[in-house]
């Protein structure tokens, strides 16, 4: 089954004037996500990373209720309303202003998280308000929300984020956009990716002298819609920073012996050589498990393929998930990677 991006529901809100606020302290049954903004708290069955989208939507809520003159949520805020993928559980939460007469970072409550006995504590979020204001044709409303659309979102974190984590977000956009189909390699949301991202290239280079042009232009260069996970995207975006050939994506192999098909995540079939991202919850029952096994061994002993796998934790040292890559090709490769800076910083 393939999987798009979607908007997610957002929790039902409670907001309190200054009065009614005072009223409202040591209730356990409302937890407060900015001045006068109140949600329930979070299902304590749920993942801990569902939790803390439940949180980050209602921040969203609670942030552009107090700024009534916002033009819109942007950056990563506005990915999460339309269920864009992020590279941050609990990311700031940033508004597009006209005027920023104040200080223009906030912080909001730290949440903390409960899964059975264990208690997690909540990175420190702030609201963040810019004066870099998207055009009308820019913003659209998700959940009654204003956000920037896809393509906007997408721009505004090429260049403001660090490039292995805008590429999860850029991957993300184009994805809701183009919404590509594996088997077919036909496009049913509109657009292409050719045309999606010469569109993000052109909207960037309209951006005139903005802070991270160099950056953005290389996020688009390697963007691609048909990465299926937020580790597909970071795993291809280490690919390309230390210099390595671009890989194909979701590459088809056919087995014939067994009349069915199988798809790479990343590959690079000159040297029958693959890549496979492990995901959280990507094995939800032993017959997932058996199933993955026996894809592995038709791919190596009948298709000839190495499949090497990574997983979240490898991703957090990207400097060895790097060397180990490199390790992986022929010397006459190798010796040619050169690191590049405008994606590793």
């Amino acid at each position: 089954m393939q999987y798009y991006p979607m908007p997610p529901p957002l929790p039902p809100m409670t907001f309190t004037s200054e009065r009614t606020r005072r009223s409202l302290r040591g209730r356990d049954d409302l937890i407060a996500v900015d001045r006068g903004a109140y949600v329930q708290p979070p299902d304590s069955a749920a993942p801990l990373w569902s939790q803390q989208q439940y949180v980050t939507l209602a921040r969203c809520e609670a942030v552009l209720h107090a700024h009534r003159s916002a033009i819109s949520l942007t950056h990563e805020a506005a990915a999460a309303v339309q269920g864009l993928a992020v590279p941050s559980a609990e990311p700031d939460i940033r508004v597009a202003v006209t005027h920023n007469h104040s200080r223009s970072r906030r912080l909001l409550p730290q949440q903390t998280y409960a899964q059975g006995t264990r208690r997690h504590s909540g990175r420190r979020v702030a609201a963040v308000r810019s004066t870099t204001a998207p055009a009308p044709s820019d913003v659209h409303v998700v959940g009654g929300l204003r956000v920037t659309t896809p393509l906007r979102t997408a721009m505004d974190c090429a260049f403001d984020l660090p490039a292995l984590d805008a590429i999860v977000v850029v991957d993300s956009a184009l994805r809701a956009v183009c919404r590509p189909d594996r088997f077919t390699g036909h496009y049913g949301g509109g657009l292409s990716a050719d045309t999606a991202i010469d569109t993000l290239k052109t909207m960037i280079e309209r951006q005139g002298p903005r802070a991270g042009k160099q950056r953005a232009r290389a996020v688009a260069a390697i963007a691609d819609p048909r990465a299926e996970s937020p580790g597909e995207s970071v795993l291809r975006g280490v690919v390309h920073a230390v210099g390595l050939p671009a890989p194909e994506v979701q590459e088809r192999w056919a087995d014939d012996g067994e009349m069915t098909e199988y798809f790479l995540d990343l590959a690079w079939p000159e040297y029958r050589l693959a890549l496979e991202f492990d995901g959280y919850g990507k094995y939800r029952s032993a017959e997932d498990l058996r199933n993955e096994k026996h894809r592995e061994m038709r791919l190596r002993n009948t298709g000839g393929w190495r499949v090497h796998r990574v997983e979240w934790g490898d991703l957090r040292d990207r400097e060895a998930l790097g060397r180990r890559l490199v390790d992986l090709f022929p010397p006459c490769v190798a010796r040619l990677t050169r690191r590049r800076k405008d994606l590793w910083l």
